[in-house]
């Protein structure tokens, strides 16, 4: 069983109190007094534990810890239209190693009435640690404010850009470590405009199936396809 604590500088003999969230998911599984467990904070740590009971109250004494490094940036840019496939695609993502989802509004979702909203990030950055302790990843991605997709290309690409683009070309069979950003449009796809304003700004446009694809689905079909080719990068 794997148990979310506090980000911090811990080290092993301390004793934490976890709070109601994992309490509650502890009393769910019928956690037991001195059970051992794995521990995560998304940001890193992997160590090991044991519980303490406190009355309802679940507490961890810390057995190990250690720090990994943090992973390539890989940063997903998706036109949220659908709140409920959005976090869907949030969950996912976290198993496929991005470390950064940025809602954007582009001129085909801005209006959609079950867009993802402001009101709704808390959810799901809840959700992306709730998917950390599922997959055992020690890194969790940030979730960004919604912004439009005006604003997200006038920030300077860092490393290299795709864009999620049924005529594009094959996406590279091989990666290294350098940050990568992908752009994902709504369902209808991005207007001829937004399309050439996003290849101005630097992003290569990437097939990334032989079919249309629903938003969340070329999200993580992108995850994947960054994630096997820096695999090959890596292996050579």
């Amino acid at each position: 069983m794997r148990v979310l604590i506090p980000r911090g500088s811990w080290q092993p003999g301390q004793q934490l109190t976890l709070d109601e969230n994992e309490s509650h998911h502890l009393r769910v599984r019928r956690a037991r007094d001195q059970e051992s467990v794995e521990l995560r904070d998304g940001a890193g740590l992997r160590g090991s534990g044991r519980l303490v009971q406190a009355g309802r109250q679940w507490l961890v004494e810390i057995r190990s810890v250690e720090r990994q490094e943090r992973p390539p940036e890989m940063m997903l840019a998706v036109a949220a239209g659908d709140r409920e496939r959005f976090a869907w695609m949030v969950e996912k993502s976290v198993e496929l190693g991005v470390t950064r989802i940025i809602p954007i509004e582009t001129a085909r979702s801005a209006g959609v009435a079950s867009r993802l909203k402001d009101a709704h990030l808390a959810r799901l950055r809840r959700a992306v640690l709730e998917a950390i302790k599922q997959c055992g990843a020690t890194w969790a991605p940030s979730l960004d404010d919604p912004v439009s997709l005006g604003d997200l290309i006038r920030w300077p690409l860092a490393g290299i850009g795709w864009l999620a683009d049924q005529a594009g070309a094959s996406a590279p069979a091989s990666l290294d470590r350098e940050a990568l950003t992908v752009v994902i449009g709504p369902e209808g796809g991005l207007t001829d405009e937004e399309r050439a304003t996003v290849i101005a700004a630097g992003y290569r446009p990437v097939a990334l199936g032989s079919h249309t694809l629903r938003f969340e689905t070329a999200a993580l079909a992108a995850a994947a396809a960054a994630t096997q080719a820096r695999m090959r990068g890596h292996h050579g």
